[in-house]
């Protein structure tokens, strides 16, 4: 196992809860259509796929018409990248543990299919932005998670190669693009996932954002005695 050079870390549900601002853009929309609100229990089941998925889940879950998504995504786009940050709050012992990444030396990078604009503007509300390298937003590329591609796009903005890079997320989204770019992947078990948390296929799965630090160190102290043995 190579020791780790770099974790690579997705946003929603895994470094910020974002579900609230997300509901707020997305019932703003529906109500200019005559279309019912979503519930946030409903919309954390929407998120993941990025926002033309989201609102596409949300405007079908409304008996909304999808002839008119080429509208209604753009108005949903205006909407919450004027309030991406109003309720979003960062997770317990994030910024502590980003910190801590930091001190031991590794690169840091986060992988996201929000848009760039909405991503950064949140980055900078929650004074997170300056702890990464590399921010891949959700429009870098053609292709978003559960693709590889925005993975592999990070590494190479690193300079890191892919054995000696881990992958935090939340859903099979996360784990599923970390695998494909030949990642480890974590997996936390709060967030939003679609799915059981024991059916990501994830390496290890966290309960709190606090474990990321002492596992780390773990791996660098195995690493140190295997050097010296």
């Amino acid at each position: 196992m190579t020791c780790p050079e770099a974790i690579i870390f997705d946003l929603d549900g895994t470094l910020v809860d974002s579900a609230r601002d997300l509901q707020d853009a997305t019932n703003v929309v529906l109500a200019e259509e005559g279309l019912r609100s979503v519930g946030l229990d409903e919309i954390k089941s929407m998120v993941g796929d990025g926002v033309a998925k989201l609102v596409e889940r949300a405007v079908a879950a409304a008996g909304g018409d999808p002839g008119r998504l080429p509208v209604l995504l753009p108005r949903f786009l205006a909407v919450y990248e004027a309030n991406a940050s109003r309720h979003t709050v960062t997770y317990a012992g994030v910024p502590e543990t980003l910190a801590g990444l930091r001190r031991l030396g590794l690169k840091l990078a986060l992988v996201t299919n929000k848009p760039f604009t909405a991503t950064v503007e949140i980055l900078g509300a929650l004074s997170l932005r300056s702890f990464f390298e590399v921010v891949i937003g959700g429009d870098a590329l053609a292709e978003r998670k559960p693709h590889p591609a925005p993975v592999l796009l990070a590494l190479k903005q690193l300079g890191v190669e892919p054995e000696a890079a881990i992958m935090i997320g939340d859903n099979y989204h996360d784990v599923q693009a970390a695998r494909e770019a030949g990642v480890r992947a974590f997996a936390v078990t709060y967030g939003y996932s679609h799915r059981p948390h024991a059916e990501l296929g994830a390496e290890r799965l966290m309960d709190t954002m606090a474990e990321l630090v002492p596992l780390i160190e773990a791996e660098f102290a195995l690493e140190v005695a295997r050097q010296q043995a």
